[in-house]
């Protein structure tokens, strides 16, 4: 399938990374790459895990994620080492998209409604992905009604997605939400890629 920016849509969408290109467009506030989940990464263990949260350059990112993996409780074997090589992939991917050497990751185990509620983002753009669970929740089309079912979208598990936010754009940021899971026992295990400063590198 090849990228289309359907009739109102405010989403670029595509089945391979060059979609995430298409959030430099003035028209386009979702960049959205529809893939596959990584092999192995239905086998990840999410009991004992701690949520992540670190920022690194690209030079340290592959050393420092090993070893905060590692604080978190993720158990070694296959499916951690596809986890660890997806999201080095996907930072540099970030990275590229939006020019920047630094990074903020953060990898969380979702258990509640979280961001329950549809909003925009106060950065320049934000890279989601749901490696377990449900996806994330974006409002479609030029009205953004969320109280029509139709504006309503969602990513399946795997997908990649690039948010424009409102450092980027105040006038047309990316609405979202984290799906209503609390009380069904459901759990989610996202990550979140944001720009940062060198300065904020520890």
């Amino acid at each position: 399938m090849s990228a289309e920016l359907k009739e109102r849509s405010i989403a670029l969408i595509a089945d391979n990374a060059e979609a995430l290109d298409g959030i430099r467009d003035e028209s386009v506030s979702i960049a959205l790459w529809e893939r596959e989940l990584p092999d192995g990464l239905t086998k990840l263990t999410l009991e004992g895990i701690a949520d992540i949260r670190f920022t690194a350059n690209m030079d340290e990112l592959h050393d420092v994620l090993h070893d905060t993996l590692d604080e978190a409780g993720h158990q070694k074997g296959d499916p951690r080492d596809i986890l660890h090589s997806d999201i080095v992939a996907l930072v540099h991917r970030f990275a590229e998209v939006m020019e920047t050497q630094c990074v903020e990751i953060r990898l969380e185990h979702v258990t509640t409604n979280a961001c329950r509620k549809f909003h925009t983002d106060y950065v320049t753009a934000r890279l989601i992905t749901t490696y377990l669970g449900q996806g994330t929740q974006w409002l479609d089309s030029d009205g953004r009604d969320s109280n029509d079912p139709g504006n309503i979208q969602q990513m399946q598990t795997g997908d990649v997605a690039l948010f424009k936010g409102r450092l980027w754009s105040s006038h047309a940021p990316a609405i979202h939400r984290s799906p209503p899971i609390e009380g069904t026992g459901e759990e989610r295990l996202m990550l979140v890629i944001n720009p940062a400063r060198l300065k904020d590198v520890v």
